[in-house]
C-alpha cells in the first residue's frame, strides 16, 4: 500500500493543513487512484463547515454521523457545529463506493 495525504489549503494561504492520512492503503496509487477528504473550516464570520473533496471520478458525496448532507460531483460543503466528526462516502463512475481517508 501507499502513503496518502490530503491536505486544506485557503485562497492565498502559504501552506496547507492535514485534513487526512493514511498507510498501507490502496487510495490515490496506481491501482485505485480514487481518495476522498474532509475537514471543518471556520469562516471569517464564525461559522464551522464542513469542506469535503473526492478525485476527479467521484461523481456523489455524502456526510453522515455529527455532520448531515450530500452533493452531486465531487465537492460538498455542509454547515457544521465545531469539533464535529463526519463520516464520509462517495460514489465513482459506474457506481463503486469510495469511503473518506481516516
Amino acid at each position: 500500500g501507499a502513503r496518502v495525504l490530503a491536505q486544506f489549503r485557503t485562497p492565498g494561504g502559504p501552506v496547507g493543513a492535514v485534513a487526512a492520512k493514511a498507510e498501507d492503503v490502496p487510495a490515490c496509487g496506481a491501482r485505485a487512484p480514487h481518495v476522498l477528504a474532509g475537514v471543518l473550516w471556520k469562516s471569517e464570520a464564525g461559522t464551522w463547515y464542513l469542506l469535503a473533496a473526492g478525485s476527479r471520478d467521484v461523481t456523489s458525496l455524502e456526510a453522515t454521523g455529527g455532520v448531515s448532507g450530500s452533493a452531486q460531483g465531487n465537492l460538498l460543503t455542509v454547515e457544521a457545529e465545531q469539533g464535529a466528526r463526519a463520516d464520509l462516502k462517495g460514489t465513482l463512475k459506474g457506481g463503486k463506493p469510495v469511503e473518506g481517508l481516516g
